[in-house]
């Protein structure tokens, strides 16, 4: 007796996802509980010497938990002449520290193709901004698109 693989494999897939169609088919929708979500107030970072901020976007920090996980979220801009991996402040007093290392990529200034650096920030409270050296310095930093899962 011969059988047609393609046709008992296709057997064997389509039956897991018609039982999963139906599933979903017939599940009611999750109602949304905006109770859930605590939004922190933005502080500023305590800066380094040598690292300044943009008046019209000062770098902050702020934790925002949703359903029982903490994310940080930062914004703001420095300016800076980075020719090394720098710690360029710290997170303001009282700010809750994180239980581990937390790396996020931020914009910089473009040169020699490269416009994304490193920031992190270590359970001390340290933020360092990593991948400059003496060929291609490290003029800004924008923190808009750190938000990374704090605890």
């Amino acid at each position: 007796m011969s059988y047609d693989r393609r046709g008992v494999l296709g057997a064997a897939l389509a039956l897991p996802a018609a039982l999963t169609v139906g599933t979903l088919a017939t599940a009611s929708p999750a109602a949304a509980d905006p109770g859930t979500i605590d939004a922190g107030a933005w502080t500023p970072l305590v800066l380094e010497s040598g690292i300044t901020p943009n008046p019209a976007a000062v770098p902050e920090v702020r934790l925002v938990t949703i359903a029982g996980t903490a994310f940080l979220q930062a914004r703001g801009l420095i300016t800076c002449n980075l020719v090394t991996d720098t710690k360029i402040g710290r997170l303001p007093d009282g700010f809750a520290l994180p239980t581990a290392h937390v790396r996020a990529a931020a914009p910089r200034n473009n040169s020699q193709g490269i416009n994304a650096c490193r920031v992190e920030i270590n359970p001390t409270g340290s933020v360092t901004v990593f991948g400059a050296n003496s060929g291609n310095p490290i003029t800004w930093v924008q923190f808009d698109s750190v938000q990374t899962i704090w605890r």
